[in-house]
């Protein structure tokens, strides 16, 4: 019998072994962990300054301290930004404003996210500068984050996250694939971004997230989400993104949108296509780690003997919950066996070559039967979890919460233990974060691409979490406000400037144009009646609009008179091409 320093690994019961599928499974009681320990490790993020934030350390240097938006940056794909710049600033162009920059995108992301605090029916509401109420201030986001409506509703309709071909893939379902590609450049980048730049912890967790979306979509139309997924567990519907995260942080490590059968089945190698889904899927998410001896936890979607023997070939393992893919798994002959309280399990094992267990299937008791397959752990007991519950007192006394105690072996313990980090991302993104909530929107890719920026700016979150530790002074939602805080007082764009100062709320008020010397911008002298206040507006030569704004020098220049022109504010460019053409200035 196999033994490691006088104690043996497993204990074979004298019984007959039983065949599935030509697999071999033997009752037994294993007391060491199948393939030996595994050392645990400490996670860690390397950051664009070639920083390490470690788990439980976040000393930068005497006196210093990272901000929120510092963890945001560690986290979000280092060329994401500058690609949404450069895509998003040529629909700007062509639409006749000026471009955009780093520092307004962040500026942007920090209204989206303080948006999340306020309530509101249309986004109209938050630039308003009267309050509802007395008891209430106005939001005036125009003044309090130096973005005018009209911009923000530009970016907002004009935003790119990733580069879309103009024209389909001459390949089958390329309508399909072209409406995907508004997504798949951003994941991407998050996936390449993660393996480089994060390192996981000993245990990595696989499941699947949802983007929110009740719109429009499914495979049978050209219109909207391409595929539309709801899952009766699942307490949303929309988009399905298929994860992979660091058991120990709960930073997102890989991603993968759901798409059709037919086009998962054209992005399959022969090797995969031959395999199980649920494993090829599994692989592709845990590819980066391969030969690392780390620990993969999965539901029941991707546990099958395949994939346990899929990751030990290439370097990791496994433990997961059997329920449907059972082939070569012992499921009729563990269903069968006798158990008694909660608590009580029974296990068997599959020997390698040299007679030594590399696989152990084991089912155990809670309120129902789980059946376990793991290449990890052992059926050692280990801590027992405790469950408050009303019941009724014999004694008459009524009903009360008592403790109900529970023992699990260390492969449940193992289980359990990580298994539940992307449901409790999920809850932290649409939940606590809510920007799929509070923004609204009819395309199905802006609603994808923004769940994926909450996923990042969740991960800045469990990153301040985990490197403060218990030092950690910010709860979630204040982590989130000061994010929001600092995204807009950036300082990306800046030149030698100062910052912003911060306003009273009851002393903000929307500023009028600037005005200077030389040939510049000046309101009107005519009034809309003689006996009004009002300035009159008149309709430009350039755009067509209405303004109250007129050129200086053409005002003042015998035989032109006053010629309106857009101010700053409004982004467009009339008055700078009136500067270039009629007076030879550049801006």
């Amino acid at each position: 019998m196999p033994r490691v320093q006088g104690v043996p690994l497993v204990l074979i019961r004298p019984c007959p072994p039983v065949v599935v599928h030509g697999f071999e499974w033997r009752d037994a009681d294993v007391l060491q962990p199948i393939g030996g320990p595994v050392a645990r490790r400490a996670w860690s993020v390397r950051t664009l300054g070639d920083e390490i934030i470690a788990e439980g350390g976040n000393a930068v240097g005497f006196g210093r301290s990272r901000t929120p938006l510092d963890y945001f940056f560690a986290v979000f794909p280092k060329d994401q930004l500058a690609r949404m710049v450069r895509l998003t600033s040529a629909k700007l162009v062509q639409a006749g404003v000026i471009p955009t920059s780093s520092g307004e995108l962040v500026n942007f992301f920090g209204v989206l996210l303080l948006s999340t605090r306020f309530e509101f029916g249309s986004r109209a509401e938050l630039w308003s500068t009267t309050a509802r109420t007395k008891h209430l201030p106005a939001p005036a986001f125009g003044s309090r984050t130096g973005m005018p409506r009209r911009r923000f509703d530009l970016l907002w309709s004009l935003l790119t996250f990733s580069q879309a071909p103009d024209e389909p893939p001459a390949a089958s379902g390329g309508s399909e694939q072209l409406r995907w590609a508004q997504v798949n450049d951003f994941v991407s980048s998050i996936n390449t971004h993660r393996s480089s730049w994060v390192t996981p912890g000993d245990t990595i967790c696989v499941d699947e997230s949802i983007s929110r979306w009740y719109g429009q979509g499914g495979h049978w139309t050209s219109r909207g989400l391409p595929i539309y997924v709801a899952i009766d567990r699942k307490p949303e519907n929309g988009c399905e993104i298929q994860d992979a995260v660091c058991a120990r942080s709960g930073l997102t490590l890989q991603l993968r949108i759901v798409t059709t059968a037919a086009d998962q089945q054209s992005n399959l190698t022969a090797e995969e296509l031959a395999g199980s889904h649920g494993t090829a899927v599994l692989m592709r998410l845990v590819r980066p780690w391969a030969g690392t001896d780390r620990i993969v936890c999965a539901d029941s979607y991707f546990a099958s003997v395949a994939t346990a023997l899929a990751l030990k070939e290439a370097g990791l393992r496994f433990t997961g919950m059997v329920k449907t893919a059972h082939r070569r798994f012992p499921l009729a002959s563990l269903a069968s066996r006798e158990l008694g309280a909660r608590g009580d399990h029974l296990s068997m094992v599959h020997l390698d070559p040299t007679g030594r267990p590399d696989m152990l299937a084991l089912v155990w008791v809670d309120r129902e039967r789980r059946y376990f397959l793991s290449t990890a752990g052992s059926c050692q007991p280990a801590t027992s979890y405790e469950r408050f519950r009303w019941r009724e007192m014999e004694d008459g006394t009524g009903a009360h919460r008592v403790a109900l105690t529970v023992r699990q072996p260390e492969v449940a313990q193992l289980y359990y233990g990580c298994c539940s980090q992307i449901d409790r991302n999920n809850r932290c993104r649409q939940e606590d974060l809510r920007l799929e909530r509070k923004l609204g929107t009819h395309d199905w890719s802006m609603r994808v691409n923004i769940s994926l920026l909450g996923i990042c700016i969740v991960d800045a979150w469990l990153l301040h979490r985990g490197a403060r530790g218990p030092a950690a002074s910010l709860l979630q939602a204040n982590f989130y406000e000061q994010l929001a805080s600092e995204m807009i007082d950036n300082t990306l764009d800046a030149t030698g400037t100062r910052a912003r100062a911060v306003v009273d709320g009851a002393e903000q008020a929307a500023s009028g144009p600037a005005y200077g010397v030389g040939t510049h911008l000046t309101p009107t002298a005519k009034r809309r009646h003689a006996s009004s206040g009002h300035l009159a507006q008149s309709g430009l030569r350039v755009c067509g609009l209405r303004t109250t704004l007129v050129c200086s020098t053409c005002k003042d220049t015998p035989g032109v008179g006053e010629v309106f022109f857009c101010g700053a504010r409004s982004t467009r460019l009339c008055f700078a091409e009136r500067m270039r053409a009629a007076h030879q200035m550049s801006v």
